[in-house]
Order: structure tokens, then C-alpha cells, then sequence
């Protein structure tokens, strides 16, 4: 089972690297985060919490496009294409070939997630400053919410066309950072009808914002393990409830 959950990762990888649309989007990531170079009029203190500050906020921003728009159709896209007749037809569970598109998935925003890195490393080391481990925590906080991102996005492809999927999901991503905002509104919301609604959609809804600590790490405030180790266990349990969806979805599919 795990060959065959793997076999179908990698071939998803591989398919996701042929679209143009990523490497468009790592392009514009690389020159978002080089262009913070430019701020050299600032006192070198500034100029690094420039650098730091794009360089995360291009990473997070891209990255979410990036595992939007490719897991948006990753199991759509082999519908469409009728290869999903071939795959099923194989010794092969349905709920192996959803884990094996997620995994794919993963491994794409993976390889994306470390060439953006790398690139903002190496900025970060021409202006003399190392890669610490706060810089790893946000780096490692900005992957798992891709990885959410990315969940949601193949569920949600199980019953809704591709367009649909994209724009709901990047509604999603930007009301998911807004979520502290939501809650401060509703609670001066006086009906209680609507009050108990906005409650319950903001309970519901992925708050994007407790992954972002790049606000911290830019003017140097510590962030603890602890709390990374509490937002990944958040993340983990949108990411199960996100799979477990779309394996139901997918089941009740007629293919």
C-alpha cells in the first residue's frame, strides 16, 4: 500500500512540476525578495527588518498561490483527463490515491518552499546575517500552513469545479489572516443570531494568522517551541479533517 501511495505522490510531483504557472510564481517570489535589497539607504538594522519582513511575507504569499493552484486540479485535473479510469482500475484504494495526490502535493510546496529559502538565505548572508533558528520556526510555521492550504484545496476539488476551487480558496487564505478581525467584530455584534453565526464560521474557519510570527522574528522577539509545537498540532488536525473529507467525497464520486 505504501508503494503504491508513494508511486502516485511521485508521479504527482512530477506532473506539478510541468506547469509553467509555478515557476512563474517563484520568479516573482525571487524578485519580490530581491528587490528588498534596495532599501541599502536604511541603517543596516532597518534594512534587515526590510529584508526579513519581504522576504518571509513573499514566501508565505507565493507559496499559498503555489498550493492553490496546484492542488486545486490535482485530482480534478485526472478526472478531465480520463487517466483516473486507469489508475482506479489497478489494485488501488480510493482513499491510497487521495493520500498519494496530498503527499505529491506536499512535495511540490516542499520543493518550492526550499528554493525560495535558499535564495532569501543567501540575501540574508550577503548582508551578514546567518540563518538562526527563529528563522527556521517561521520558515517551518510558513510550510504547514501551505500544507493546510493544500488539503483544503484537494477536498474542496472533490465536489467543485477547478475556477471555483481557485477563488474559494484564496478567499479562504485572506480571510483566514483577517480572522482576529472577524472575532473583534462580532463581538460587538448586538443580535445574537447573527452574533452565534460568526461565532461558529470563525470557529470553523482556519485561522492563517497563528502560523504568521514573522512580525516577531523581524524585531527579534523570541518565538517558543512550544507554540510552534501547538500551531503544527492545530495545523495537523485542519490537514485530517481536510483528508478524511476528501477521501468521503471522492468515495461518493461516480467515476
Amino acid at each position: 500500500m505504501v508503494r503504491k501511495v508513494w508511486t502516485i505522490a511521485v508521479n504527482t510531483f512530477h506532473e506539478s512540476l510541468r506547469k509553467k504557472i509555478l515557476y512563474v510564481l517563484i520568479v516573482f517570489t525571487i524578485i519580490f525578495i530581491g528587490a528588498s535589497k534596495f532599501f541599502s539607504f536604511l541603517s543596516r538594522e532597518e534594512e534587515l527588518k526590510m529584508i526579513k519582513d519581504i522576504g518571509f511575507s513573499s514566501i508565505e504569499f507565493f507559496g499559498a498561490l503555489i498550493a492553490i493552484f496546484s492542488s486545486a486540479g490535482s485530482i480534478s485535473g485526472e478526472i478531465e483527463k480520463g487517466t483516473i479510469y486507469t489508475l482506479l482500475s489497478k489494485p488501488i484504494t480510493r482513499a491510497n490515491f487521495v493520500i498519494g495526490k496530498f503527499i505529491g502535493q506536499i512535495l511540490i510546496i516542499l520543493f518550492n518552499l526550499i528554493i525560495m529559502t535558499v535564495f532569501f538565505i543567501t540575501l540574508l548572508l550577503l548582508k551578514n546575517n546567518p540563518f538562526d533558528l527563529e528563522l527556521f520556526k517561521t520558515i517551518l510555521l510558513i510550510f504547514f500552513e501551505l500544507v493546510v492550504i493544500s488539503s483544503i484545496a484537494i477536498a474542496i476539488g472533490n465536489f467543485a469545479p477547478n475556477s471555483f476551487n481557485i477563488t474559494f480558496s484564496f478567499l479562504l487564505y485572506i480571510a483566514g489572516h483577517l480572522t482576529s478581525y472577524g472575532k473583534q467584530l462580532i463581538e460587538r455584534v448586538r443580535n445574537p443570531l447573527f452574533k452565534g453565526f460568526g461565532t461558529i464560521f470563525y470557529t470553523i474557519l482556519p485561522n492563517y494568522e497563528n502560523f504568521n510570527i514573522k512580525d516577531k522574528v523581524v524585531v527579534g522577539i523570541p518565538v517558543s517551541w512550544i507554540y510552534v509545537g501547538k500551531t503544527i498540532t492545530y495545523g495537523f488536525i485542519y490537514i485530517c479533517i481536510s483528508l478524511l473529507l476528501a477521501i468521503y467525497f471522492f468515495n461518493r464520486k461516480e467515476i
